[in-house]
């Protein structure tokens, strides 16, 4: 070949790489399975601290930069989510944690809203009609000092049991306090807990009374594992196909707290090689359905 054609030629093809690159050119990439785009991206990268938009395949972050880079990555198939300026951030590790106390306090009530005591007796009242006789009915997040009334009768502020065993005769109640340092549990629960006037104050516990000896139904730090203890006798009596839904429900309305609030990995402190074997089935058992849908 000529020296001057081959010289052309070279120079031909530099101008076309040149071309190609400013005017936007770029290699076909693999499709991702999700794009996040027109965002305030943060990457916990020092060398790209922010960006505008991102791509995963899979369970991989695959590119990271700007709109027009990331562009490459969309298919036909690939899902788009536009930010709409908004932040997005790393899931947030949470380093100490109780993975099933969370998830058991979605299955109970919630009383960290309720502004006085009637209206814990009327939710409880609700959750009773809806339950099995025989069902106990479990709650937590009350704080007397936050109700906008003090109820009557109260002793240190406690409420008797009095109404509340009356909305709900046959199912045992246990109200946890918001602190986890006290409790409160209607006629039933101490019914079959076997509490009476004559029972004992534990060693590091109170039993609350009325100047009678009566206890009013409220029990302050080891007092409520008599009422517990109680509790526990019911669970040991359950199938074990009823303790596995509950537990699955547990792990599952925890996995949905957590994801709901950015919450991607989780050291649980304490669980029981038991529930790490049910953590472990439940895994597997999602994995075996996620690859029979493919």
């Amino acid at each position: 070949m000529h020296p001057k054609i081959s010289s052309r030629l070279i120079i031909l093809s530099l101008i076309a790489v040149l071309i190609c690159a400013f005017s936007g050119c770029a290699r076909k990439e693999e499709p991702a399975d999700l794009v996040l785009t027109n965002g305030q991206i943060v990457t916990m990268d020092e060398s790209i601290p922010q960006a505008e938009a991102l791509a995963v395949r899979g369970d991989r972050i695959v590119a990271v930069g700007d709109q027009k880079r990331i562009k490459r990555f969309i298919g036909q198939a690939t899902q788009v989510i536009d930010l709409d300026g908004k932040l997005a951030v790393p899931g947030f590790i949470d380093s100490h944690g109780h993975y099933t106390s969370l998830g058991q306090s979605k299955v109970a009530l919630d009383l960290t809203k309720a502004k006085n005591w009637d209206e814990i007796v009327a939710l409880v009242r609700a959750a009773a009609e809806k339950a099995e006789p025989g069902e106990w009915i479990i709650g937590r997040g009350w704080h007397q000092e936050k109700w906008d009334k003090t109820p009557e009768p109260q002793v240190i502020g406690l409420p008797f049991h009095t109404d509340l065993s009356q909305a709900t005769p046959h199912n045992p109640v246990l109200l946890t306090h918001a602190s986890g340092h006290s409790c409160l549990a209607n006629a039933k629960a101490m019914e079959l807990a076997g509490i009476t006037r004559k029972t004992p104050d534990p060693p590091g516990g109170q039993i609350v009374r009325d100047d009678k000896g009566n206890p009013i139904g409220a029990f302050l730090e080891t007092a409520q594992g008599l009422v517990r203890r109680a509790l526990g006798e019911y669970r040991v009596g359950l199938t074990s196909e009823k303790i596995m839904s509950e537990q699955k429900r547990v792990i599952t309305l925890a996995a949905k707290e957590c994801l709901a609030n950015g919450v991607t990995s989780f050291y649980d402190a304490g669980s029981s090689f038991e529930t790490i074997d049910l953590f472990s089935c439940l895994l597997y058992t999602s994995d075996a359905a996620a690859n029979r849908e493919v």
